[in-house]
């Protein structure tokens, strides 16, 4: 027999699936979703053999994930963020009508669910050359550092793909055949066509590894994205969060290569090798704007970040939120794409007097997002802010009407 909370709970999420049409592409500051009422609409949709809404695989184009809100009594759990329509521009990517930013995915979500509630919490991406390629690459480049003219060094360098060869895309901790898994590494393709200066982003002042490392820089780099937040803000109840900082980040590493194509971090770190992270993460936001991917990956850490949380907090728990349909992948499969196993190598190169200055790079992603929500990584709420915006989000007349998201 089901209790009074529980079948309130019910005739809540009936009336949810039966909302009114309502204008979600206007732009708003702060659109909150209700993730028990999005699932109980979306097996409302399932149940009637409809196509899944563009309204729900988009989120009502929620397009950051600023607050998480929870309420025990209501048996509710709500993110917010801003939000706003969009225009398809390819795929499953997006971008919205004022801002130009994507929204964020369903499907995201429900890889960075079920990761996490199987107590994967971290996501990795990396595509790195075979030992034996890297191997002959290394010697290449060594036996034509005596000089050489242009002519001669453009020859040289077409022999660098055949090479290196094809590249290996390994993947953990996500679907190898899912969109975050794309994501993932599509990111990681455009940030290394960007680092040896193949792809020139239209951000000012940016400029290319190949542009600022000079003579004897010819080593590899190991740069790769991680999360960056600032302190979670916890509300001193423990019922509102709130993220904050730019999501992404570029770290670095210089790394040497045996005789027989082995990898291992160098002693050392070069000065451009870290500038040019330190660059790109500060102009992340500006590269965000401009390249859709890196906008789309800040997305996802932000999925990433808010199941972990979800299982540190025990937040599903504490609003009696089985979440049994968001976990069910026989109900909800994800879509399967074409995820390249393996990809072309790229490398690029330019004359530094009569020498050739050759540029190949190894690196990923690696989505930690465990270590985003550790303790020491949460900030009282000392002026009340947090709490108040979970109020004011409750008494706002969506979430009186039960809607699945409201502004």
């Amino acid at each position: 027999q089901e209790t009074t909370g529980r079948l309130d709970r019910r005739r809540r999420d009936e009336r949810a699936t039966r909302q009114p049409t309502v204008d979600w592409s206007r732009y708003s500051a702060l659109r909150k979703v209700s993730l028990p009422r999005l699932e109980a609409a979306l097996a409302k949709m399932l149940q009637d053999k409809q196509a899944v809404s563009d309204e729900i695989n988009y989120l009502a184009g929620l397009q950051r994930i600023d607050y998480v809100f929870v309420y025990p009594d209501e048996h509710d759990l709500v993110i917010a963020g801003p939000a706003e329509g969009f225009a398809a521009v390819g795929g499953a990517r997006t971008a919205g009508l004022t801002t130009g930013q994507p929204a964020l995915r369903l499907e995201d979500w429900l890889v960075a669910f079920r990761a996490a509630a199987r107590g994967n919490l971290t996501m990795r991406c990396s595509i790195d050359p075979q030992p034996e390629n890297l191997a002959k690459f290394a010697a290449f480049v060594k036996e034509i550092q005596g000089g050489a003219l242009p002519d001669e060094a453009a020859a040289q360098y077409r022999q660098l793909a055949e090479i290196l060869g094809p590249q290996t895309v390994s993947l953990s901790g996500v679907p190898s055949d899912s969109q975050f898994a794309e994501l993932l590494v599509e990111a990681d393709i455009r940030m290394k066509h960007i680092a040896i200066g193949l792809n020139k982003p239209a951000v000012k002042g940016f400029r290319s590894h190949l542009a600022m490392v000079g003579a004897g820089g010819n080593s590899l780099q190991r740069w790769w994205f991680t999360p960056l937040y600032d302190a979670l803000i916890r509300s001193d109840d423990g019922l509102a969060f709130e993220f904050r900082g730019q999501r992404v980040q570029l770290l670095a590493e210089d790394e040497l290569v045996s005789a027989s194509g082995q990898r291992s971090s160098a002693p050392f770190r070069r000065v451009t090798t870290q500038k040019f992270a330190v660059q790109f993460t500060e102009k992340f936001p500006e590269l965000a704007k401009a390249i859709p991917v890196f906008a789309e990956l800040q997305g996802a850490f932000d999925w990433a970040v808010l199941a972990a949380l979800l299982q540190k907090e025990r937040l599903s728990e504490r609003v009696d939120w089985s979440s049994e349909l968001f976990l069910n992948a026989d109900r909800v499969p994800l879509s399967r794409h074409n995820v390249p196993r393996q990809v072309p190598s790229v490398s690029n190169y330019r004359m530094l007097g009569k020498g050739v200055l050759v540029m190949q790079v190894t690196g990923g992603v690696v989505v930690n997002a465990w270590d985003v929500v550790q303790n020491e990584h949460f900030a009282q709420d000392s002026a009340g802010k947090v709490a108040a915006s979970r109020r004011s989000a409750s008494q706002s007349a969506g979430a009186q009407e039960t809607r699945w998201w409201w502004d």
